[in-house]
């Protein structure tokens, strides 16, 4: 058993993990917080907010926050909020990251606590991310026996809109320069609720869409030999591009390339050869030079190829975020906090995800780590039944705090 606390004390040396200490943390006050953050996490749900519009999301943090002695920034990628919570001792600085916004969904949950913005819900769990984060600073705020300081940042617009890049060229590096490293955490639905999970290296995909034209001459149907026919050129350049990745990708690494819409000529006219054809699609992989090779084999397959058959292709190609790819170093710290959060429940190689994250910015100016709390057998994210799963919350909140004690004991 272990020694009660001493007298304004909150954490208890109990072993020693890759030459850190491993602390406990009192989570009879985790527990208290969290019913509080549950309340919380549904007022955000009911009242969701798209990237950039985060408005009365960004207030209520900033209400929370404002209940205590927090230096709050605000203004970072627009509806961004920065509370700065500095320990007894001075040290190093870290940056926990969480994530606001909601996606354009339509509810259909039933849940008491149901978005109340029609076509807006909290489907991927940031309303549970941000209550995650309160807990945390509320923990912080009362209980400060650390050196040096934690940042924790409720960012904007992670979907589609890169909040994270915003955040970072309206200063927070610069605002905050001595940062030096960051941590993150997404509720992953399909593990286990009580599951932390991650992988040192990378963990998910950069992301990227394309777009094609192919251009001919187009002409009468009964007459082909008088035209260009980009139809033609599109199959050959759909069976070519086929290679690129069996080819041009190492065995050892991974790339996806996958067409998701292809558009050619008016259905109800049936006798006209198409001038152009327009057809895109997206592009995946964990190594962001591999990923832009893949890219640019894609132009020259495209162009090389519908030069054959008289034609022209243009590509235009978009860069989604950069790959996540855990530290290795920082990855023993996250090891050391999920470990002494979950136990044995902690499952530190999972295999890589296909879907990006913005959080890869911040891990491209100090190095980072972003784990997985599993959400149980919940509907999947992004779905109109997804719900963020409340007990998961104090965990969210203890993984934080070991992390904080790891890095800034």
């Amino acid at each position: 058993m272990a020694p009660p606390n001493p007298a304004g004390a909150f954490f208890i040396k109990i072993t020693v993990f890759h030459g850190f200490q491993i602390m406990i943390i009192n989570r009879d006050i985790i527990a208290d917080i969290s019913r509080d953050m549950t309340e919380i996490r549904h007022t955000i749900h009911r009242n969701p907010e798209t990237g950039f519009k985060e408005e009365s999301t960004s207030a209520l943090v900033i209400r929370i926050l404002e209940k205590y002695d927090i230096n709050i920034t605000t203004g970072l990628g627009k509806t961004g909020v920065v509370a700065t919570i500095t320990g007894t001792q001075p040290g190093r600085e870290i940056l926990l990251r969480c994530d606001m916004d909601a996606l354009n969904v339509i509810e259909d949950t039933n849940l008491p606590y149901a978005s109340e913005n029609c076509g807006v819900m909290h489907a991927c769990g940031h309303d549970g991310h941000t209550a995650i984060m309160l807990g945390v600073a509320t923990y912080l705020a009362q209980h400060r026996d650390f050196s040096g300081k934690v940042h924790l940042i409720f960012q904007p617009a992670e979907e589609r809109f890169a909040g994270a890049l915003a955040v970072i060229n309206d200063g927070l590096f610069t605002r905050f320069p001595e940062i030096d490293a960051v941590y993150g955490v997404h509720n992953w639905p399909g593990i286990p609720a009580g599951t932390i999970a991650s992988r040192p290296g990378p963990l998910m995909a950069c992301g990227g869409s394309w777009r094609m034209v192919i251009k001919g001459t187009g002409g009468h149907g009964a007459m082909p030999h008088q035209t260009t026919d980009p139809t033609v050129a599109l199959g050959a350049i759909i069976t070519n591009i086929q290679s690129i990745v069996s080819r041009n990708v190492s065995p050892v690494d991974a790339a996806v390339l996958s067409i998701a819409h292809i558009h050619a000529g008016d259905p109800d006219v049936r006798n006209v050869i198409p001038s152009e054809v327009i057809m895109s699609g997206t592009c995946r992989a964990y190594d962001n030079n591999v990923h832009s090779m893949v890219f640019e084999r894609l132009k020259e397959v495209a162009e090389k190829t519908a030069a054959v058959y008289n034609c022209a292709a243009e590509v235009e190609v978009q860069y989604g975020y950069p790959a996540v790819v855990n530290d290795s170093e920082k990855m023993k710290v996250a090891e050391a906090a999920a470990m002494n959060t979950v136990g044995a429940q902690w499952d530190g190689d999972i295999k890589p995800v296909t879907p990006s994250e913005d959080f890869s910015y911040y891990q491209q100016k100090v190095p980072g780590v972003f784990a997985f709390i599993g959400n149980g057998e919940s509907a999947a994210l992004h779905t109109p039944k997804y719900d963020f799963n409340d007990n998961i919350i104090p965990l969210g909140i203890e993984y934080f705090l070991n992390i904080v004690k790891l890095e800034l004991n």
